[in-house]
């Protein structure tokens, strides 16, 4: 933000007698800081003025109210906001001005809305100073676009201005003038003053570009594009697009790169595609600019350069390039060829979010969920998220699908991840199947979603599978099919999986009794650290299954489980303890395991807790303590 060129800008905007608007400007610049929430709305009037006056300028006439959202929706007015640059511009500030949220917000809103708010007053500056050297035309003429204008459909204009372009342009065509010829084809094309009539417009696009037009050579080429009016031949188009583009037309540039890139009608080359956008992106074409910056990032058709991708995408974003906006964002967010910046990734999503870019209104949305780059706030998040989920963006709706179930909103909740999951989002499908059984007791609905992520590959949901197979919950019991996807499983190394693996090993359920195979999927998931199937393994050394029986081994296992509060382990450790099977004899320690397992409801650990009170065993012999003990054991036997 350039202080001093605000301050220039302040002091002609007096010269030319406005005072007020030089006011608000200046009240703009110096709040935007200590007061950005003022500075915003001081931003906004200069706005609302400046459009006041070119309205005024170019209507003839005052407008009903001086309202900014009521002078952006006018067409007539804004068909003569141009270059359509400014015309972005103006619509960022006001949609700027309205969506701000918390202080550190409005600060970088403020600032960036000073930007782009400078660029709009030196345009207005310059365009009414502009309207009082030249000679009008009398204000009861309306004025008409030139027959010679290269592309009449670069600026919007009125209805009525298109039909009065449309007589001229027919005389100036059928006396042979080229641009005439393509202007009357792109009316036409667009329907604007005519009704649309795609054979008209190839004609006199043909008509044009026998005479070498450059512009009617490019919109033929769209036409073979996109098969509009004709067979769609991208052949045809590529020839017509590669005229064009050697008479230097940078849209044809563009779309030339476009067909090598993606090898429609040509052999796909990306040199090729580079060597075009180059030229299109040299041009100003923003969408060039942007393709060339997935090129330099990718290292497609080009020497792979993060920094090269940085410039592109910033040439093309500070023109308000939305797409380009976002990739700006994302390399700031990754830290590539640009110092890892969450602040300024967000400033770039959210300038492209406000242009209704999908996929930065999701980015944007997961900053503020996990206060990257802004402050935490999952209000904003819920906002921008579903903005984006309504526009389908699956990953959206997942992430809003599981904002409401962690607020217990089960029915938004179910909704989101049902879209997501039934438009083949496997982690929504899998988070519904969770739902279905854990929340909503509705198992049966979690089998068709577990399956089809389980069928995907998903070792969670081969997991869940099984688990719901095995269950009895709602669903047949079936060991066999249980097993199928817990092997599916453990091949991705699902510790759970192998740990139930090895259970239905141990017991011969869907499988044949193997205490070996259980011994192994125990160890490969104790190992991991699974608890259960540490004391699982223990327990097979402690009773000799499968395995000549060795207490030490049993002990080193059991011990890792009661160390992480496994209730089973501690009492079975406290047993050994009493009996030195192990590990040494010792009531105290004894003592202290039974009462871990015994505080977790572990029946046996209550019971034999009890009577270490009562016979004084490595605690000081107390009978009430004991009582109390005994009694809770009975309880839970109950």
């Amino acid at each position: 933000m350039h202080y001093e060129n605000l301050e220039e800008q302040c002091q002609k905007l007096r010269q030319l007698s406005f005072t007020i608007l030089a006011k608000n400007l200046q009240d703009a610049s110096l709040l935007a800081i200590s007061t950005p929430a003022e500075s915003l709305q001081k931003s906004l009037l200069v706005l609302e003025e400046i459009l006041y006056e070119i309205y005024r300028l170019e209507m003839h006439t005052e407008p009903k109210l001086k309202n900014v959202r009521m002078l952006l929706n006018n067409r007539s007015f804004v068909a003569q906001i141009h270059p359509r640059r400014i015309y972005l511009l103006m619509n960022l500030i006001h949609k700027m001005t309205s969506h701000t949220s918390n202080d550190i917000v409005e600060a970088k809103a403020a600032k960036i809305v000073l930007d782009y708010l400078s660029d709009i007053v030196e345009w207005f500056m310059k365009r009414y100073d502009r309207s009082f050297k030249s000679n009008r035309m009398s204000s009861h003429v309306t004025e008409l676009p030139s027959i010679f204008d290269k592309n009449i459909l670069q600026h919007e204009q009125s209805q009525e201005a298109y039909e009065h372009a449309v007589k001229w342009f027919e005389v100036a065509a059928q006396n042979g003038d080229a641009s005439a010829q393509y202007n009357l084809g792109a009316l036409y094309n667009h329907g604007r003053g005519v009704e649309r009539d795609y054979r008209l417009a190839k004609m006199w696009y043909e008509r044009a570009a026998t005479q070498n037009d450059a512009n009617a050579h490019y919109s033929l080429g769209v036409l073979y594009h996109l098969g509009q009016g004709v067979i769609q031949d991208y052949l045809e188009a590529a020839r017509h697009y590669q005229i064009a583009a050697d008479l230097e037309n940078a849209d044809a540039q563009y779309n030339l790169g476009v067909l090598y890139n993606q090898g429609l009608g040509l052999s796909q080359n990306f040199n090729e595609a580079a060597k075009w956008y180059t030229l299109a992106a040299n041009q100003g074409n923003t969408s060039a600019q942007n393709n060339l910056g997935f090129l330099y990032h990718n290292g497609t058709g080009v020497e792979q350069s993060y920094d090269k991708a940085v410039a592109y995408f910033k040439m093309a974003a500070l023109t308000g390039d939305a797409s380009a906006q976002y990739n700006l964002g994302y390399m700031h967010l990754k830290g590539r060829g640009i110092p890892q910046n969450q602040e300024e990734a967000a400033k770039w999503f959210h300038m492209a979010a406000l242009q209704d870019h999908v996929n930065a209104e999701f980015q944007l949305a997961m900053l503020y969920n996990t206060g990257q780059g802004m402050i935490e706030d999952h209000i904003e998040a819920l906002k921008w998220f579903k903005l984006a989920a309504h526009k389908g963006h699956l990953n959206a709706q997942y992430c809003l699908g599981l904002l409401y179930e962690k607020e217990q909103n089960l029915v938004s909740a179910e909704k989101w991840l049902l879209l997501a999951a039934d438009n083949g989002h496997i982690s929504a499908g899998f988070e519904l199947g969770r739902l279905y059984v854990y929340q909503l007791q509705d198992p049966a609905k979690a089998m068709s979603y577990f399956r089809s992520a389980a069928e995907k590959g998903y070792a969670d949901a081969q997991y869940e599978l099984g688990l719901l197979l095995t269950s009895g919950n709602g669903v047949p019991i079936n060991y066999k099919e249980a097993v199928k996807w817990w092997r599916a499983a453990t091949d991705q190394s699902h510790i759970q999986a192998e740990y139930q693996l090895g259970l239905l090993y141990e017991q011969g359920l869907g499988v044949a009794l193997n205490l070996e195979e259980a011994r192994r999927c125990y160890r490969l998931a104790a190992i991991q650290g699974h608890t259960g199937a540490q004391y699982q393994l223990g327990n097979l050394f402690d009773k000799g299954k499968g395995v000549e029986q060795d207490y030490t081994e049993a002990a080193k296992w059991i011990e890792q489980a009661a160390s992480q509060g496994h209730m089973k382990a501690q009492y079975q450790l406290a047993q050994m303890h009493i009996h030195g099977q192990g590990v040494p004899k010792d009531f105290a320690k004894a003592a202290q395991l039974y009462r871990l397992s015994a505080n977790q409801g572990h029946q046996k650990a209550q019971f034999q807790l009890g009577m270490l009170y009562k016979k004084g065993h490595g605690v000081a012999q107390d009978y009430q303590e004991a009582t109390r003990w005994l009694k809770k054991s009975l309880e839970e036997i109950k």
